[in-house]
């Protein structure tokens, strides 16, 4: 945000935002710990004398031997033995300890369940990550959309939660394990993400787990793993003979994260200077990956979004050098912003629609810039592809576009509809045209993979040069495009092949559920009966927290299948059978 607020500065861009800065400041919901989260073990097999063999074999992550006081207890210390999860609730729990393998429960039960030959009630319970390695998977995971889901750290509380756990203890799997050291996963690493459950949640480290569960089962994490995959049977257990007093103090709630946009105006001139078009490119990308990571790897890695969406930024910042550099420029005026929150649900746009910094109805046309840097030949064609979606929602984009491009000759895939899984979306849903280039989803999407080396530099200039046209023009025409409202839109980039309802979400909504902001026509979704202003609450008798766990639900769904989708529509609450395609 610092370095793009200073190109705006150094092109001579009117600072839009708080006090005469460039930012517009808002804040978004999420955690943040108050203090450092507590965990004491205390078991029958600990030994006050530090000097005796039995005591040794406690080997607490970092220390050996473990500290053990007289009441046979050891504090563990946080950020080494363990972590607070940003998925946790507050609070504390005091209980016995149950080793519950993975922490899957498949078909009811009747493929495999963690928890059926063990009671969780009333426990702490300790889950490893992801999901074995079956030596024939076919009968355990109909599909790999089935097995995504099993594998969420979301899917995992819900299920602890259902069977009566009072917190949960995460613990690395052994492919993990290895792949990563054994590392905990940063407090902030899921605490934008908007909590599942209801308990508090740890991730414990691998080294100290072994060591609790090998001397109540004499089987350490690695041979249970071994048996549940070669005999696909839960090897969980009951540890009552140990026990964990924990305590998380965090922070949940809106208001919580600060963000902020930037917002840059290049003032117009003439009759129409008092109108504008908006430029805009989202910042922000997914850190170290998070829930919205789709890397196979397991180790934290930095998702380096030069595609998502390094490309769209730098492809504005040319812009703007570009406009900037014209003298006496006539037309409308061009405001620049630079979005944040976007890759956790348009935030950023979202705020700025509802807190515009000037009125919207100044705003003739909205452009967006997302993921403009792959740009590639078209199979048939053999021309360069270009994604545009919000041709249809202003009558003049169509013929502007195809005059524009008799001299790049690019091939359009071209989709009417505003809506769709980016910054537009917040101004088509004010009634403001809109136009969306990207380049389409790659292999390296939301992956560590996508570098500033993978980029087409020329193709990301190619698509600038196109874009700078299409602006020339719409700041000079001499009438104000009037908004078309086209049925439809696209739900969020689907990861891998899950099935889709069909729905627009309301990303930046906070209440219980998903809110269906609008349906593509001839979708599931429509075709079932399910309408704007509906609320998700339960999908297939799981039910929908938030976007999270309504993606997690879905992911595990399979195409082709009838599904039963429990909504709430003015007050009432009803069931609608969908079928998926």
């Amino acid at each position: 945000a610092d370095y793009i607020s200073q190109k705006f500065k150094a092109a001579g861009l009117k600072p839009l935002g708080k006090e005469g800065s460039y930012f517009q400041p808002f804040s978004i919901s999420g955690a943040k710990l108050d203090e450092k989260p507590t965990l004491v073990i205390k078991s029958e097999n600990f030994n006050a004398d530090t000097n005796s063999k039995n005591n040794r074999r406690f080997k607490f992550a970092h220390r050996t031997p473990a500290v053990v006081k007289q009441d046979k207890s050891v504090s563990l210390e946080a950020g080494k033995d363990f972590e607070a999860m940003g998925l946790s609730q507050p609070g504390k729990a005091s209980a016995p300890l149950v080793f519950a393998g993975f922490g899957m429960t498949v078909d009811d039960g009747k493929k495999y369940d963690d928890y059926a030959k063990i009671d969780a009630k009333g426990k702490i319970v300790m889950v490893l990550r992801d999901t074995p390695k079956f030596k024939d998977e076919a009968k355990i995971f109909d599909s790999n959309g089935k097995k995504r889901q099993l594998a969420s750290l979301t899917e995992k509380i819900l299920n602890a939660e259902k069977h009566g756990a009072l917190a949960i203890l995460f613990v690395n799997d052994r492919d993990t394990a290895k792949d990563t050291s054994d590392a905990l996963l940063p407090f902030n690493h899921t605490a934008l993400a908007r909590s599942p459950g209801k308990i508090p949640t740890l991730h414990f480290s691998r080294s100290s787990a072994n060591e609790l569960v090998t001397s109540v089962t004499g089987k350490s994490l690695d041979q249970i793993q071994n048996l549940i995959e070669d005999e696909m049977v839960s090897q969980s257990a009951n540890l009552d003979s140990i026990t964990a007093d924990l305590e998380v103090k965090l922070t949940r709630g809106k208001d919580v994260v600060p963000l902020k946009n930037v917002a840059g105006v290049l003032e117009g001139n003439g009759p129409l200077a008092n109108e504008t078009i908006v430029i805009g490119a989202h910042y922000d990308h997914l850190g170290y990956g998070g829930s919205g990571s789709l890397s196979a790897q397991k180790k934290l890695a930095i998702h380096h979004g030069a595609d998502d969406n390094g490309s769209g930024t730098t492809g504005m910042l040319e812009l703007v050098r570009r406009f900037s550099a014209v003298k006496n420029r006539q037309g409308r005026r061009i405001l620049f912003m630079a979005f944040s929150g976007e890759e956790l649900g348009l935030f950023g746009s979202a705020h700025f629609a509802n807190n515009p910094l000037i009125p919207l109805n100044e705003i003739a046309v909205m452009v967006n810039l997302d993921m403009i840097g792959r740009l590639s030949k078209d199979a048939d064609t053999k021309k360069d592809k270009v994604l545009l979606e919000g041709t249809g929602t202003a009558e003049i984009f169509e013929p502007l576009l195809d005059k524009k491009n008799t001299e790049s000759q690019f091939i359009f895939v071209k989709k009417k509809s505003g809506f769709g899984p980016s910054d537009h979306a917040s101004f088509c849903e004010k009634k403001i045209p809109v136009l969306f280039f990207w380049t389409g989803v790659h292999p390296d999407y939301h992956t560590p993979l996508d570098t500033a080396d993978r980029i087409n530099l020329d193709g990301l200039l190619k698509i600038v040069g196109f874009v700078e046209n299409i602006v020339v023009d719409l700041t000079q025409i001499e009438k104000k495009p009037v908004f078309i409202e086209v049925k439809g839109g696209t739900s969020p980039r689907p990861a891998g092949n899950m099935p889709r309802l069909g729905i627009r979400p309301g990303y930046s909504d906070e209440k219980d559920g998903v809110l269906v902001e609008g349906v593509s026509d001839g979708d599931p979704a429509a075709k079932a009966g399910i309408k704007k202003g509906d609320r998700i609450m339960e999908i297939s008798g799981k039910k929908v927290g938030n976007i999270e766990t309504y993606m997690q639900i879905m992911a595990g769904e399979k195409k082709g299948t009838t599904i039963d989708v429990g909504v709430e529509r003015d007050g009432k609450k009803m069931k609608i059978p969908v079928k998926l395609d």
